[in-house]
């Protein structure tokens, strides 16, 4: 099997870090989009399993995260980072273009995915979103989004709101421990920008859910004490898609 990582430029003229594993006779092609503070090598299990079942697999790190660019667990326009998603589908499916591409994305993936999925659906053969957070701003104090939209015009990159402890990642203490040893993860604080941005775009998405019409495989720990899996269920029931699992 083939394994290739290497620099590519968004359309912004920055470095991300990509990677991607091809079997022989891939069956379809996957774009596996990670979430806030990661970096696509923490899915290498789901990598394997993937390319063992004969699925390629492309990994990008969004700008400001892991090996790519940037500010750490910064954005400042959640645009730029579907703009980037773009960029990427356009040169896989360049790479491919006799098989089906499919969009499988995690936590704040999740919410990119869906955003790209939304604008461009006939790009893709399905989506997947697993911890998908449309309900997370449910989780923030009033006084925290008083706080971030006063500071969003004057200090956007200030570190500001705590994000979930590591705890609540995995109920399996060694997915913990990976996690805080891992130095391409943040664990700081969320910056001002970064969440504002996101609680824009899932309130965007949240509206739109009814244009939805691909494919659907939705996924969510019923326990999840970061991102409400009553956002999952709002997705399955508004899509519009006649294919949908959750």
């Amino acid at each position: 099997m083939q394994t290739v990582a290497r620099p590519f430029t968004n359309p912004r003229s920055q470095t991300l870090h990509t990677e991607h594993w091809l079997p022989d006779d891939p069956r379809a092609v996957i774009v596996l989009v990670h979430g806030y503070g990661e970096h696509s090598g923490r899915y290498r299990h789901v990598i394997d399993s993937l390319t063992e079942a004969e699925y390629g697999v492309y990994t990008l790190d969004h700008h400001g995260h892991g090996k790519s660019e940037g500010k750490r667990a910064y954005v400042d326009d959640f645009n730029h980072l579907v703009a980037d998603l773009k960029h990427y589908v356009d040169e896989v499916t360049a790479a491919h273009p006799d098989l089906s591409i499919y969009m499988l994305g995690h936590s704040m993936g999740a919410l990119l995915a869906l955003a790209f999925g939304l604008r461009y659906q006939d790009q893709l053969a399905g989506l997947i979103v697993s911890g998908a957070p449309l309900h997370s701003d449910q989780t923030v104090s009033p006084l925290t989004l008083m706080a971030a939209s006063v500071l969003d015009r004057i200090a956007p990159a200030a570190p500001l709101a705590d994000t979930a402890p590591v705890s609540g990642l995995s109920k399996d203490a060694a997915v913990r421990d990976g996690f805080r040893s891992d130095p391409l993860n943040y664990q700081g604080k969320m910056r001002v920008r970064t969440g504002v941005q996101i609680n824009t775009t899932l309130r965007a998405v949240r509206e739109q859910l009814a244009a939805l019409r691909l494919p659907l495989l939705i996924l969510h720990g019923e326990a999840d004490p970061i991102c409400p899996p009553s956002g999952s269920r709002l997705i399955y029931e508004r899509a519009a898609s006649n294919d949908k699992t959750l």
